[in-house]
């Protein structure tokens, strides 16, 4: 498997990712769904428009699904839509916010890094990550990070899907700490 090296983003420990190659998303069932659906818009364009993705057609994904706007210079990204089952496994609602109002500098630093990479490159990307809350709060996921355009160019929002909890198991492997042998 061709793989990034990880990296520790922040220098802080607590925090691990990995970007994947997209060719193992089928290993997960909801974020291969996505991405399925996502590239069934495609309709011979890099990438569909938010209005090709009606939800009455994404209904299974979305409390699953984050929708971020990608701002003009000096870029950022706002949350335009956290759904429930990512605001419940949070415990809160970032809709509306920035990804500068995340408290964590390790998953801050990632989010930033993982969305500026599918802005800039204009390209799904998948990551694994594990990074740290706080003492005793833990998050595992892989995510997939699809592009979306109103131009077809110009990246101006991300549709984010995570897979976590029990969708993991024979998946995992520790993130955090030195690589096994």
């Amino acid at each position: 498997m061709n793989q990034r090296p990880r990296i520790d983003v922040t220098g802080v420990q607590g925090a691990s990712e990995e970007e994947l190659p997209l060719a193992v998303v089928g290993e997960f069932p909801r974020l291969n769904g996505l991405y399925r659906h996502w590239t069934g818009k495609l309709n011979g364009r890099p990438m569909p428009a938010r209005r090709d993705l009606p939800p009455e057609e994404m209904r299974e994904f979305l409390g699953y699904i984050v929708l971020v706007d990608v701002t003009p210079p000096p870029r950022s990204f706002r949350f335009r839509l956290v759904g429930t089952e990512i605001s419940s496994a949070y415990g809160r609602d970032m809709t509306g916010l920035y990804i500068e109002d995340i408290p964590t500098p390790a998953y801050r630093e990632m989010l930033r890094e993982h969305y500026g990479r599918a802005a800039d490159t204009a390209q799904p990307v998948l990551h694994r990550l594990t990074f740290m809350e706080w003492p005793g709060k833990v998050h595992e996921l892989v995510r997939l990070t699809l592009p979306l355009s109103d131009d077809g160019k110009t990246v101006n929002m991300l549709m984010v899907c995570s897979a976590f909890g029990d969708e993991l198991k024979g998946h995992r492997r520790p993130l955090l700490g030195p690589d096994p042998p």
